[in-house]
């Protein structure tokens, strides 16, 4: 499953802001869109099965389905699965070799890799 970058604008919306109507992500997205466009593309992620849907009154409220974490791994595996031959590791050593990270957040990152190495043994 992969979203467009309109598609991720609308359900940050969803994720800041939680369940909301068309009117209400049409109001909190930063790019003016048309009401029938943010309509139109919150069915396609419901299509998705990205979102749900509920009928309150004469409106449609919609929610995440999926958390914010899940979609991130999604596309980060389907990132390593494209590029890095599935290996999420090699994803990482090439973020690493082309970032300019500063010293506290390799620091983070040290102390991630220590926490998921003591969980694996």
């Amino acid at each position: 499953m992969r979203l467009t970058d309109r598609e991720t604008d609308i359900m940050n919306v969803l994720w800041e802001h939680g369940s909301s109507t068309v009117a209400q992500v049409h109001g909190h997205l930063r790019d003016r869109l048309a009401y029938t466009t943010v309509l139109s593309m919150l069915r396609i992620l419901e299509r998705k099965h990205v979102l749900t849907r509920v009928k309150e009154g004469r409106a449609h409220r919609y929610s995440a389905r999926l958390t914010r974490d899940a979609v991130r791994q999604r596309a980060i595996t389907a990132l390593a699965r494209k590029f890095f031959r599935g290996s999420t590791a090699a994803l990482l050593v090439h973020l690493l070799e082309h970032d300019d990270s500063d010293d506290a957040e390799i620091g983070r990152l040290r102390a991630a890799l220590r926490q998921t190495r003591g969980r694996a043994t």
